[in-house]
């Protein structure tokens, strides 16, 4: 099942124009910000000026350390009173890295993860229990905005109480768990303590996020619940969850082109690299209103292909996350 055909399926070179118009578009909302308009000046960067995605190179980087120097609200692009919620970071080596939302950007937040929670099994059939902490970390909202779009039911449990967890999950019939995958073993682990029996669990499919893990974690997942497990990717200073996500193939991370456009660079010299080579994940939002965020430097080390999946979806995909 695809969530939106017309825009997953698409044929790359109206993707690229679609992606062409709304980087040409972002640029221009943005050219009177102070933070961009002398980055642009420097670069020889206007909207008029950029006639290919190729011109997208010329922009330079974005680091975490330009949203903390802009603390809290510097690189915003819409006055505040046009921002409806408001994440950050944990800030634990410092200042948190503040990011804002309009109305629009909370509805393309939602679409975003409509399209990865239904490539990943879930329906409007489904009972989502939400694991992630709630507050400022953005993977509980997002993932919750997007079951209620796909019209599951939600249950905002949170993190922790896992024997609470536990019951709930049997109670409230959940067949979705979305969490980090360390607490799902966890979850497992107290079940197991409990002796609880497996067959008292209706979970279909896990959604994970959040963390790094390996493929034998995963493997131990779907053994111990009898789920497929699928992984999504996404940090909150590009949107939050939401960018990319495993359908059921699991054969890397379709990415949601018309929102996010991808490069993968040489995190030594900068340089971009061919389709295939692995390296630094360099992201940019092309559909953000009160935050956009111009070739963001993840730290993040993976690889992208354009080839079709089996699936049907012709969006890149992104390798599992290799490390930082």
């Amino acid at each position: 099942m695809i969530w939106n055909e017309e825009i997953e399926t698409l044929d790359r070179e109206s993707m690229q124009k679609i992606q062409l118009k709304r980087l040409k578009e972002t640029i221009k909302r943005v050219e009177k910000h102070p933070f961009y308009k002398e980055r642009f000046a420097k670069a020889g960067i206007s909207a008029d000026s950029v006639t290919s995605l190729e011109d997208l190179q010329k922009i330079p980087f974005t680091l975490k350390s330009d949203l903390r120097d802009n603390y809290p609200f510097g690189l915003f692009a819409v006055p505040k009173r046009d921002v409806v919620r408001i994440h950050a970071s944990s800030g634990t080596t410092g200042k948190p890295t503040v990011v804002g939302y309009t109305k629009k950007d909370l509805d393309t937040w939602s679409e975003c993860l409509a399209r990865i929670i239904t490539m990943a099994g879930g329906t409007a059939e489904d009972t989502a229990q939400i694991a992630f902490g709630y507050g400022l970390f953005t993977g509980a909202f997002g993932l919750h905005y997007g079951m209620e779009k796909i019209g599951a039911t939600v249950i905002p449990m949170s993190s922790g109480n896992t024997r609470k967890q536990i019951m709930l999950m049997q109670d409230f019939e959940s067949t979705i768990l979305i969490s980090t995958p360390s607490y799902a073993l966890y979850i497992a682990e107290v079940m197991d303590e409990l002796k609880i029996d497996r067959n008292t669990i209706k979970l279909k499919y896990g959604l994970f996020g959040g963390e790094g893990s390996t493929e034998e974690m995963r493997a131990e997942i779907e053994r111990r619940f009898g789920i497929i497990a699928t992984e999504n990717y996404g940090l909150s200073e590009v949107m939050g969850p939401g960018v990319s996500g495993e359908c059921l193939h699991k054969c890397g991370m379709h990415i949601n082109e018309d929102h996010f456009i991808p490069e993968i660079i040489d995190p030594e010299t900068g340089e971009v690299l061919p389709e295939g080579a692995t390296g630094e994940l360099v992201l940019t939002s092309i559909s953000k209103e009160a935050l956009p965020i111009f070739r963001y430097r993840t730290r993040d080390i993976t690889s992208l292909t354009r080839e079709k999946c089996a699936c049907g979806r012709t969006t890149m995909r992104m390798s599992k996350i290799q490390g930082r």
